[in-house]
């Protein structure tokens, strides 16, 4: 069981790890469209569904650790 929740923690922090590169090299080549709306841009990460993904997936990957550590009490 406790390989499972090593696997997750490493697709989950890789996950992170590329996304942040891909958004790295994107920014460094400029600006390719034009500007956002209001709301967007004070919020920019609200709307991006890749955040969503990996917050959902953390919420998933805390619960498989509550329900492991309640059931080894």
């Amino acid at each position: 069981m406790m390989m499972w929740i090593t696997v997750a923690a490493v697709i989950l922090i890789g996950g992170a790890v590329w996304t942040a590169a891909i958004m790295k090299r994107s920014g460094a080549y400029g600006q390719r469209d034009g500007d956002n709306s209001g709301p967007v841009q004070h919020h920019p990460y609200a709307l991006n569904p890749i955040i969503w993904v990996y917050v959902a997936a953390f919420v998933v990957f805390l619960g498989v650790i509550a329900v492991v550590w309640m059931s080894g009490r």
